[in-house]
């Protein structure tokens, strides 16, 4: 009910609505898109989220295509350049005007400059969160305020976000101790994401804290499988898992070379953090929100 209850909200002084549209099976993007009737489409990744009830990213790729396949044909579709698999299939639900972003090519192309510049067109423009995941996501806020006419300047001056708590939340410890809040839930792709920021981020030594990603189905010991490989391709120093799903120990077998200690309680973990946690140490805590990781980043904080 949430883009009617929005819409409904609108009142005669807005001049623009930024609707979200979430789906867990297909048909129900189609069915936002229809009351809705947007003027521009916006369609930022394909990735594994609602794996587990759709079967296949090429399942997900065509719920997600929805939009495209049910919006006047009038408006504008934007696409994330860097995801082939949206390419393709958008290819086959949309043949109207198309603007593609991208930091690896696309007709709005960026260029991420550390972990929180973005350089476009000449323009830099700070993130108001780290990481290239979100630089992509700046990108096609971008895209969009360029169909629109909007001036890009004011946001070079940079801007600010607010977050629910466990969601790209950043804590700074007494002994330079800092811990990477992302806890209020996780899929493959924003796992990957995260460990990459991790491994980005200035310090001693990069611990990953994870946990289960739920909803994945049939492909969820490959997925968390996959989650373990990029912690040894990123050379983290440290690998603790909380296995409260017999799938979430596939991080660890993915992980093979790296040290990794598994666990099967809140406590034993928070114990075993407060006993190794030193000086410079960088921390990310990620997994799906039932896991609850949040409650050990509150036992440290």
């Amino acid at each position: 009910i949430g883009v009617p209850k929005t819409l409904l909200e609108l009142k005669t002084e807005h001049n623009y609505a930024v609707v979200e549209m979430a789906m867990r099976a297909r048909g129900e993007i189609a069915l936002l898109t229809q009351i809705a009737q947007p003027t521009i489409g916006l369609i930022t990744n394909v990735g594994t989220a609602h794996i587990g009830r759709l079967g296949s990213e090429e399942a997900i790729a065509e719920a997600k295509c929805e939009l495209l396949a049910e919006m006047p044909s009038d408006s504008v579709a934007i696409l994330n350049h860097d995801n082939q698999r949206l390419l393709d299939t958008a290819a086959r639900f949309w043949q109207g005007e198309t603007i593609t972003y991208g930091l690896e090519g696309g007709d709005l192309q960026g260029e991420l400059r550390g972990t929180d510049i973005l350089q476009v067109e000449g323009q830099e423009f700070p993130l108001p969160l780290p990481g290239r995941h979100n630089a992509l996501n700046y990108l096609g806020a971008l895209a969009v305020a360029k169909v629109l006419n909007i001036d890009w300047q004011p946001l070079t001056q940079g801007l600010s976000v607010s977050l629910p708590k466990g969601r790209a939340q950043r804590y700074e410890l007494a002994g330079d101790v800092v811990i990477l809040d992302e806890t209020y839930n996780a899929g493959t792709e924003s796992m990957l994401a995260a460990l990459q920021l991790l491994a980005q981020t200035p310090g001693q030594r990069h611990i990953a804290v994870l946990g289960t990603m739920k909803e994945l189905g049939e492909q969820s010991r490959r997925l968390h499988h996959r989650v373990g490989q990029k912690v040894k391709e990123l050379g983290l120093d440290l690998l603790l898992v909380l296995v409260d799903d017999p799938e979430a120990a596939a991080i660890a077998t993915g992980a093979e070379g790296i040290p990794t200690e598994c666990f099967t309680n809140h406590q034993e973990l928070v114990m075993r953090l407060k006993d190794i946690v030193q000086s410079g140490d960088r921390l990310l805590f990620k997994a799906s929100n039932s896991v609850g990781l949040d409650r050990v980043v509150g036992e440290l904080k």
